[in-house]
This record gives C-alpha cells, sequence and structure tokens, in this order.
C-alpha cells in the first residue's frame, strides 16, 4: 500500500485495519539547510537590489503537490522576480515574471549565486562552522 499510512483499532475482541491516505510526497520540501542558506542570503540579495527574500509555507488550501518555496522581490516591486524551489535532490529556480526555468542547482545558496548578478561579491561566508547532517 505505497502512499498509504495504516492504522489499528481494538473493536472489541476484533481489530480493524483502516488506511489513511497520505499526502503525495516528492521530496518538495525545503529542507533545513535551504531554509539556513536563504537566511544567510538575505543581506547579500539586499545589496543587489533585493528588499525581500521570503520563505513561503504550504498552505492547508494549496493543492498536495505544492509545498514550501522561495520568493525573491526586486526592491520597490510588489510581485517576486525569482522563485526558487526543493525538486528531489535538486533546486529548480524560475523567473517568476516569464515563469522560465532558470536551471537546476544541487542547492538553495548554489540557485542564490547564480541568480544575483556578481554574487560571489559578497556571498555569505561560513566562517568556523560545518554543516553535520544528523539525519538522513
Amino acid at each position: 500500500m505505497a502512499g498509504m499510512q495504516l492504522g489499528v483499532a481494538s473493536v472489541g475482541s476484533g481489530a480493524n485495519v483502516v488506511a489513511f491516505a497520505t499526502r503525495p510526497g516528492c521530496g518538495a520540501r525545503l529542507t533545513l539547510i535551504d531554509r539556513m542558506d536563504a537566511t544567510m542570503w538575505r543581506e547579500p540579495a539586499g545589496q543587489h537590489g533585493f528588499d525581500r527574500l521570503v520563505v513561503h509555507e504550504r498552505a492547508p488550501d494549496d493543492p498536495p503537490e505544492v509545498e514550501s518555496f522561495i520568493s525573491l522581490y526586486q526592491r520597490g516591486e510588489p510581485w517576486a522576480r525569482w522563485g526558487i524551489a526543493r525538486c528531489g535532490n535538486s533546486v529548480l529556480a524560475w523567473c517568476s515574471r516569464t515563469g522560465a526555468d532558470m536551471g537546476r542547482f544541487a542547492s538553495v545558496a548554489e540557485a542564490l549565486a547564480a541568480l544575483l548578478p556578481r554574487a560571489g561579491d559578497v556571498a555569505p561566508r561560513r566562517v568556523g562552522a560545518e554543516v553535520v547532517r544528523a539525519f538522513g
């Protein structure tokens, strides 16, 4: 029963097994590292004319395939210029104005470095820190 979660309910002397449908998952949720990268890129994004870097969380009434994603807003503009979302083991970046895919990247930090002009000049540095994966 792929995509199902089982629950057991005892009724009298017997037991009923009830299958509950789970939300389809394609690894589209932003990871903790994705969120940390987004936080570290807020200041460099500001230096490139972006006043908001927002992690949008999934709303209860969103379609099941929609998960959390990042929007990058150019200073003074009401609509996002760039969007970034996790898609399995990669990160997809797209232009919010045209809908054109900008590419797939290994991380949110890599996507932001590619989207921001001369990003290497102001890229955040992780001095004295090492990311250790505690959970798969």
